[in-house]
């Protein structure tokens, strides 16, 4: 059954939410991944799946260009409302497919995908594109989520969105998705890339109510919002409140800083 986060309504669903909610949280991701990879004044680089430009705003800050591609034209605004705000004008935002880059080869000097690609219907397909239009000798860096287990932050979430929804079954590993560092590894290599290096990365955020971080995972996240447009109110009404009490009922001790940890893959084009 097809994954309906790899669609764009979710994403479009979500955008404005997401940018208010969810973009804060992400951005440490995107700080690590920048480090990892290292720029100067002059490099062109790509985002793809940009969303609300989470890691292109702070890149643009020490790149000569980002250009910035989200297939999610809701995303694309948002982007480009972010930029108004912070006064850039050196970041280039773009409605496109991931998985058919509009960008001649050899021409970008880093590329990223900052928990986007890992949705792609084709993650393979999207890479060998990232690997096209990278020059060689440049890096890329791909992030995706760690199993569910390695995040108390996932964990504490579904645990109440199996309260409300019993017949969901327990989160479990997908051997064939970026929660597994050896297919991680493999797709990246089957790209083309070389020296790949997989990092873990935590990032927390700190709970102080229950109400407060229910609804930003809803307002915020793609699954949950998705989820709430395909109920009627009274259904959706009755779910967020078992949410709320299961959460409630756990959240005795606040605040509580919750963690979830990442996988962010490097890997290098060869010269």
């Amino acid at each position: 059954m097809s994954n309906p986060l790899s669609s764009v309504e979710p994403w479009s669903l979500v955008a404005e939410g997401y940018t208010k909610s969810t973009k804060q949280f992400l951005e440490a991701y995107s700080r690590k991944a920048m480090e990892l990879l290292g720029f100067n004044s002059e490099d062109v680089v790509l985002d793809v799946a940009t969303g609300p430009g989470t890691l292109a705003i702070p890149l643009s800050k020490i790149v000569k260009e980002v250009y910035a591609i989200d297939f999610s034209e809701p995303m694309i605004e948002q982007l480009k409302k972010g930029m108004k705000e912070e006064n850039v004008s050196n970041v280039i935002p773009l409605v496109m497919d991931g998985q058919k880059l509009e960008f001649p080869q050899n021409h970008f000097d880093g590329a990223f995908s900052m928990f986007g690609l890992m949705f792609f219907p084709d993650k393979l397909l999207g890479l060998k594109e990232m690997y096209r239009v990278l020059k060689p000798g440049k890096k890329v860096a791909v992030s995706g989520w760690a199993p569910v287990n390695h995040s108390p932050l996932m964990q504490f979430l579904f645990g109440a969105l199996r309260k409300a929804n019993p017949e969901m079954p327990e989160p479990q590993t997908n051997p064939s998705s970026f929660e597994n560092p050896e297919f991680f590894r493999e797709q990246l290599n089957t790209a083309g890339f070389q020296e790949i290096e997989i990092v873990p990365f935590s990032s927390s955020i700190e709970v102080t109510d229950g109400e407060e971080f229910l609804d930003s995972m809803i307002d915020g996240g793609a699954p949950l919002r998705w989820m709430k447009s395909k109920m009627t109110e009274s259904v959706w009404n009755e779910k967020r409140k078992i949410m709320l009490d299961h959460l409630n009922s756990r959240l005795r001790n606040i605040p509580v800083s919750l963690s979830s940890e990442a996988y962010i893959a490097v890997a290098k084009k060869p010269d």
